[in-house]
């Protein structure tokens, strides 16, 4: 019998263990999960590699799984390729453990051992069959771990089976005799779903074709365009690439005189190197041999960090972080080690994102970033962070220094300018509105809603996919806002507006002008003479003026389904037309329902209940929307108006406001009054910190303490950057003591300069206090609030959103 190049029959294969294998084997849980992708690296290194592939054939992989009502006993896994096929020689390399046909840093294989270990991890019986084009014939090798056991012998035999068609290539590999906890978790309901998500958010970049990101800068990191199949008893599915939901990178935003785009590219080419194919050990010079196993096997390799960071659309507790990739798989998945500071000097690391709505919303910053060169771990779950090319990388991301610009300067760093520095100097805040790319409705920020929306994304909804929904929102939230502030400034003349003046909320117009028709017995000068009347509105024209002279509350609308009631698709429109009834009276809401399934709801936001009132015309709006959908029931009676419109708004989770969320308001608005004031405690610092009562003083100490331990306090005092830790009562107690640095638009649009009654300007120094006041004591107390509390802390937030002098002064919105 012939003899192969390693002493033993060419018909057999010795896959004796490494002793690295025997090191390894007992100390790595594979899940199932990680055991296939073991098995779909090897396939997607054939193909990453195979430079001469027909076009036309897409890379494929198909993976089979058994079903919950599979027998016992017949559970198999098989993961088949179409991609070159090996000969024997390749064949025997590939199965004998610990060796590697791949480089270490060219293949995401990574390891001749990740096969063996991922086979034996789902079941002792393995069969592997492979050929090439061109081949007449199979390559079978079968594993039996309990054969070899008894048998004390690691030498297994090749057989050989014709094959149909010659031009057939590509390898399979089946697991039979499935181990039972690998066994039972691949035969759950839900197993198969599991892995399409975690396979699909792994091999992200790999499974994406090259054009499917487009709002991506740089078209090379959309993807490669590989097929990755699940098959179980019942259905046969691709599986979806996770992709990303982040801004365009054409929403740029002005912040200090700059433009930055919420998509910051990552290119930084570094210096080749020698790589050991054997080992790994990266060599900075050329050399016959590896330094560190003697192998001659060196080859100069590229080494380049690339990739994006950049901000989604949705602030989320979980779902945010940087993905970082090797040869196109995720090692780390929503990392996010890349937003703490570890100092080199003292070793302690600092978390710097996010901070402050971190338990509560979340963070925001995403990414993917290639380090092909880097080494990993040897279950693929990490890179090997005490290494220079690590180190490098985190660099080339993040920077060398902290990021909050407090911090680096405190430590003599220089600002941090790196892709995720500029990233989070300009988007860390979660205010609603463009300036930040936060959906709004004017009032508050839309977090809920756009969330929600980042699952239609997901689910490839085709009005979803851009960011324009999310965009359309910001910009709402910023000409609502805009008009609340427009309305609410005070007259420093101190004249009450004439109710009937042009600028009055009537707007000197009665239904006739309203409407558009005049009035027919007026034969005052003004009245137009001998013209002839408007042609009849048809109640399309009218619906859509109404439209025209409004805009959509996006956190009313969507798909609304009530109880028995059924289901209808709402839109919901605050015009400033007059709406009347059926009986021609006027009322504040109405509602059309244009086609079968679909709800169009009307308010009057210049409507005397909600201007003289304080009524919110959302209240109108849902009590229409429980109007129609009692109308849709043919027992109606049984239905009271208040219950339907309880359960309306139940479905509409954006009105919910309970104590978390308004601390979260809070908490966020306290971010943005000392934001507002930096400017005024750069120029004062003395005068601000003089003003503070001892305990306020002790609680921004105390405050920069757990937040910036590395922070010179005395410094802080001087400078003026103390305010970054102060306190509502302490930001009352600087209105009091200085109205004239904080407010008339420099931190506060609360007028002052302009009255000259002492006791009017009193007046108008207590009433913005007292409001921060009452702040302080609602996030100071845990007493359990009542309804009515919350109402009232929920409309003193709504007042002091209109009070606050917000954002850069250099930035506008592009």
């Amino acid at each position: 019998m012939a003899s192969g190049a390693e002493g033993h029959p060419a018909n057999d294969i010795n896959i004796m263990p490494s002793p690295r294998l025997l090191e390894v084997l007992g100390d790595i849980p594979y899940q199932p999960w990680q055991c296939l992708a073991e098995l779909i690296d090897n396939a997607f290194d054939d193909f990453l590699n195979d430079p001469d592939r027909d076009l036309a054939d897409t890379p494929t992989v198909r993976v089979t799984l058994p079903g919950p009502k599979t027998p016992d006993g017949d559970e198999f896994v098989c993961v088949a390729d179409n991609g070159r096929g090996m000969d024997l020689e390749k064949l025997r390399k590939s199965l004998r453990a610990g060796h590697s046909n791949n480089a270490r840093y060219g293949s995401l294989g990574l390891f001749g051992m990740g096969f063996n270990i991922a086979t034996a991890r789902l079941g002792s019986l393995t069969e592997v069959k492979t050929t090439r084009a061109g081949d007449n014939e199979w390559l079978i090798a079968e594993i039996d771990f309990r054969r070899m056991n008894r048998n004390d012998s690691f030498v297994i035999p090749i057989r050989r089976e014709p094959k149909d068609d010659p031009l057939l290539h590509g390898t399979e590999v089946t697991i039979r005799r499935l181990r039972p906890d690998s066994r039972d978790r691949l035969r759950r309901s839900n197993a198969a779903s599991q892995i399409r998500e975690r396979l699909g958010n792994v091999y992200s970049y790999l499974l994406r074709q090259p054009d499917v990101v487009p709002y991506l800068p740089e078209s090379a990191f959309a993807g490669r365009g590989f097929a990755l199949y699940i098959h179980t008893p019942k259905s046969v599915t691709r599986v979806k690439p996770r992709l990303p939901c982040v801004w365009s990178a054409e929403r740029k935003v002005w912040y200090k005189g700059s433009e930055i785009s919420p998509i910051q590219t990552i290119e930084k080419e570094l210096a080749p190197a020698w790589a050991c194919l054997a080992c790994g050990y990266w060599h900075h010079y050329e050399a016959d041999k590896c330094v560190e196993c003697e192998s001659d096997d060196l080859e100069l390799r590229e080494r380049r960090i690339s990739g994006w960071v950049g901000v989604q659309r949705y602030l989320d507790r979980q779902d945010f972080g940087i993905d970082i990739l090797r040869n196109g798989r995720k090692i780390l998945v929503s990392d996010t080690s890349l937003f703490s500071w570890e100092n080199p000097d003292t070793g302690e690391v600092m978390l710097e994102y996010p901070i402050e709505l971190g338990s509560t919303l979340g963070g925001r910053l995403v990414g993917e970033v290639h380090l092909d060169h880097v080494p990993v771990n040897y279950q693929k779950t990490d890179f090997v962070r005490g290494t220079q090319e690590w180190i490098t990388a985190v660099h080339a991301i993040r920077g060398e220094g902290p990021m909050q610009p407090k911090k680096a300067a405190a430590l003599k760093y220089e600002e941090n300018s790196s892709p995720l520095g500029r990233l989070f100097n300009v988007f860390r805040r979660a205010d609603a509105g463009a300036r930040c790319l936060i959906p709004g409705d004017g009032q508050r920020a839309l977090h809920q809603r756009a969330r929600e929306w980042g699952e239609l994304f997901r689910k490839e909804v085709a009005d979803y996919l851009t960011d324009e929904r999310w965009w359309e929102q910001a910009v709402l939230h910023d000409r609502l806002k805009a008009e609340q502030k427009e309305q609410a400034a005070p007259d420093p003349t101190g004249i009450v507006d004439n109710p009937t003046s042009p600028n009055g909320p009537e707007q000197g117009e009665d239904i006739f002008s309203r409407t558009g028709l005049g009035d027919p017995t007026s034969s005052g000068p003004s009245a137009p003479a001998a013209t002839p009347p408007p042609p009849v509105e048809t109640d399309g024209q009218r619906y859509q003026r109404f439209q025209q002279r409004g805009y959509r509350l996006h956190d009313l609308c969507g798909d609304i389904a009530v109880g028995h009631l059924g289901r209808q698709e709402v839109v919901v429109y605050n015009t400033t037309e007059l709406l009347l009834d059926a009986d021609g009276r006027d009322t504040p809401s109405l509602t059309r329902s244009p086609r079968g399934g679909k709800l169009e709801v009307y308010v009057n936001g210049n409507h005397k209940v909600f201007r003289e009132y304080g009524r919110d015309p959302r209240e109108y709006a849902i009590i229409a929307m429980a109007e129609a959908f009692r109308a849709l029931s043919p027992a109606q009676s049984r239905d009271s108006l208040a219950r339907v419109a309880a359960e309306v708004t139940t479905r509409l989770p954006d009105q919910r406001f309970t104590d978390a969320t308004l601390r979260e308001r809070v908490t966020d608005f306290l971010q943005r009054v000392r934001d507002s004031l930096a400017p005024v405690a750069t120029k004062h610092p003395a005068a601000l910190w003089a003003s503070l009562p001892l305990p306020e003083k002790e609680y921004a100490a105390r405050e920069a303490q757990a937040t910036s331990p590395r922070l010179s306090w005395n410094e802080a005092t001087s400078d003026g950057s103390f305010v970054g830790y102060l306190g509502l009562r302490g930001v009352a107690a600087i209105v009091r003591s200085h109205p004239d640095l904080v407010l008339d638009g420099e931190a506060f649009r609360t007028t002052w300069a302009t009255w000259s009654n002492e006791d009017i300007r009193g007046q108008q120094v207590e009433r913005l206090a007292r409001h921060l006041e009452a702040l302080a004591e609602f996030t100071s107390t845990t007493d359990a609030k009542s309804r009515i509390e919350l109402a009232m802390i929920r409309l003193t937030l709504d007042l002091l959103d209109q009070e606050l002098v917000e954002g850069e002064r250099d930035d506008v919105i592009r």
